[in-house]
């Protein structure tokens, strides 16, 4: 799964695709990478316009639609299976009627009316699991506890198991260690549900490497979250996931 975020402020790639001139949505920049990632292999590319890093500032739904809808416009020319990265109902409900492929809800469709748009369309939804409390559990365990209460929730409010994508959510509140116990152990196999991992260029990969370009880093992380059996892997650079992870698994 590449990554496009149309954010001025996204911790890796904010502003990249914003015109120097107009501080505007650069179109032309925005399919140029898309051709770039189809050509890739990217089988999804999640589409973002609202950062969740640490820190961020939150934006209005209205912003977060200006940002969004002229990409939604152009996507619409390609063959890739686009996700849309919100968690804003009118968000969803404008990305779904052009055609979006999956919704990708940090937040767990904990908006009732974002829960409505998800249930109506029909589409594949991933929810992911934040690190907000402390807890008595180890981490892999609370990540659990949290996929099975969630998906329960999911499907009494009509919504299809089979539907359901789970993230664990590396990054989002936990520490190095938890991360590292989750890069290391986590089973994503236990659950019948696909899983995605958004690893790629996380703040503690920083702790297990020197070099300053975390490629390589969150590649081999990616890696061994395939091995424990993730099925989605979230990736800036797609070229080099792609062909290093093709010849791996094949």
């Amino acid at each position: 799964m590449g990554i496009i975020n149309v954010t001025p402020d996204s911790f890796s790639d904010g502003g990249k695709f914003f015109s120097k001139k107009n501080s505007k949505t650069d179109l032309s920049k925005i399919i140029k990478e898309i051709e770039y990632m189809e050509k890739s292999g990217a089988s999804f590319i999640d589409i973002g316009a609202e950062s969740t890093r640490p820190g961020y500032i939150p934006i209005s739904e209205e912003e977060e639609l200006d940002r969004i809808i002229p990409v939604l416009e152009v996507i619409k020319d390609f063959d890739t299976i686009f996700s849309i990265d919100s968690s804003k109902p009118k968000v969803l409900r404008e990305a779904i009627k052009n055609g979006i492929g999956l919704i990708n809800d940090v937040n767990s469709l904990k908006d009732i009316e974002s829960k409505k748009e998800v249930r109506n369309s029909n589409l594949p939804v991933c929810i992911m699991h934040k690190k907000e409390n402390s807890s008595v559990l180890n981490i892999c365990e609370e990540i659990t506890l949290y996929f099975e209460e969630q998906i329960e929730s999911l499907i009494e409010s009509g919504i299809d198991s089979k539907k359901i994508i789970l993230d664990p959510g590396f990054g989002y509140g936990k520490s190095v260690k938890e991360n590292l116990e989750i890069l290391s152990s986590f089973n994503y196999s236990k659950f019948s549900n696909k899983s995605l991992v958004g690893i790629s260029r996380k703040g503690f990969l920083k702790k297990l490497t020197s070099n300053k370009d975390l490629d390589d880093a969150s590649l081999c992380a990616g890696i061994i979250s395939a091995m424990n059996g993730a099925n989605i892997i979230r990736v800036h650079n797609v070229s080099d996931a792609v062909k290093k992870i093709g010849e791996i698994f094949g």
